[in-house]
């Protein structure tokens, strides 16, 4: 019996050992309350993260961890880090544009662009946004970025990476008359970007400068679908760019994951849309930034008239493609002087006919579910990474608690933007 009394007791005391030991990494988030990525407002206020995960959300969750760190946050409202799908955060310059901003872009070496991005990537950070997808980097840059971010050298987003597009229009112009196997080249193209690392591989299957907003088709199914099964096969996702309704069909045809920008979509392409997995990313507030900031561009006011107009169709087809069910991601294209603006977006969600909980349905839960990352990203839930956020407003009723009012942020379990009760510069 005096054996077995002190082998029990033995047990006792390893057990308090490792339970206090486990207790001591875990970090209680007392907030006022929660709202989870779907938009949906849960019925709990604390949030235990340890190891970079969560693993509880409830109650009063200091009376199970009484060994647990507790950080007060009760006069914040907390969700999950916010996803920005359609990214260019190396697009990044010395000093603001000095009136042709493309061409300064392009005499930037790129260990420079990198150097730059660092902002970017912080500016984004502290706007609420702890998961990038970046559609387009040269030379490297995006991952070099990425790197420097997991070696927690610069602070920033979890990036996703396209690395360079498979194929530009203004890049690699394909004249009408020429006879050759476009599709054959692009496959070849697409197995090059899988190997350099691509996280997903960005196709422009229209015309795609600010200075020609026509959509013009360039590619057509043949191409698209041999991108999409040489990407599919590899478990690596398409992202398809077109300004105009043209290619639209084609890409849904094919199999394409999300398709970026168009506007003045017909009822029957809307329709046919409605029936696929196909997430629609319409970024809408880059052309405000274009507009905005013309003269950092060189663009004159037929540029600015152009781009304010495809604005108004954006939101309008956001509003048909919302009626009609599909499935829509923030994307807000930032390019150089646009970081820390990412959530503007969510305004014109609002505008186009979304509910506060389906903007923000968007902006988290439909991004990680794009990103493949639906069982890590955008829900407050054990198991999920503890990327979380804190604002000073209650976002169901106003978006601009999320545009204006994020002060706090926590990426992979470490704060890294804000303080209780302080608000972050944006």
């Amino acid at each position: 019996m005096i054996l077995r009394s002190l082998v029990i007791s033995a047990w006792i005391s390893l057990l308090v050992f490792f339970s206090s030991d486990a207790q001591a990494g875990i970090t209680i988030l007392q907030f006022s309350q929660l709202i989870d990525g779907t938009g949906i407002r849960l019925d709990a206020n604390e949030i235990a993260v340890s190891d970079g995960e969560i693993v509880a959300v409830g109650k009063t969750l200091s009376g199970n961890y009484p060994e647990a760190q507790a950080i007060d946050l009760k006069t914040l409202i907390g969700l999950p880090g916010l996803i920005d799908v359609h990214t260019h955060i190396t697009y990044a310059l010395p000093e603001p544009p000095k009136g042709d901003a493309w061409t300064e872009l392009t005499n930037t070496p790129a260990a420079e662009r990198v150097r730059r991005a660092e902002q970017n990537a912080r500016q984004t950070l502290e706007s609420g946004v702890t998961s990038v997808r970046d559609l387009v980097s040269w030379e490297g840059t995006g991952y070099a970025l990425r790197d420097q971010i997991e070696e927690g050298v610069v602070r920033g987003p979890r990036l996703f990476l396209s690395g360079a597009p498979v194929y530009s229009q203004t890049l690699d112009p394909v004249a009408e008359s020429e006879e050759q196997d476009i599709a054959a080249e692009l496959a070849q193209m697409t197995r090059v970007r899988i190997a350099e690392g691509a996280d997903w591989i960005k196709i422009f299957a229209s015309t795609e400068s600010m200075t020609d907003l026509t959509g013009k088709q360039v590619l057509f199914y043949p191409e698209i679908k041999a991108v999409v099964d040489i990407a599919h096969a590899e478990g690596v996702r398409v992202a398809l760019h077109t300004y105009g309704p043209g290619a639209v069909l084609d890409a849904l045809r094919a199999g394409v994951d999300s398709i970026e920008h168009p506007v003045g979509l017909e009822k029957k392409i809307l329709e046919v849309w409605s029936t696929t997995d196909t997430v629609y990313v319409p970024t809408i507030d880059h052309n405000r930034y274009y507009a905005d900031h013309r003269t950092e561009y060189g663009y004159d006011e037929d540029i600015e008239r152009n781009l304010r107009e495809f604005v108004r169709a954006n939101v309008e087809t956001v509003r048909r493609a919302h009626a009609a069910g599909i499935r829509i991601a923030m994307g807000s294209d930032a390019v150089m002087t646009m970081f820390g603006q990412n959530t503007r977006e969510l305004e014109w969600f609002i505008r186009a006919g979304m509910s506060t909980a389906e903007a923000l349905n968007a902006a988290i839960a439909n991004g990680a579910e794009l990103l493949g990352m639906e069982t890590k990203l955008g829900r407050l839930a054990p198991g999920f990474y503890a990327d979380i956020i804190g604002v000073n407003a209650n976002p169901l009723e106003d978006i601009k608690a999320i545009v204006n009012g994020v002060v706090w942020v926590m990426k992979d379990g470490r704060v890294v933007a804000g303080s209780h009760g302080q608000e972050l510069r944006h």
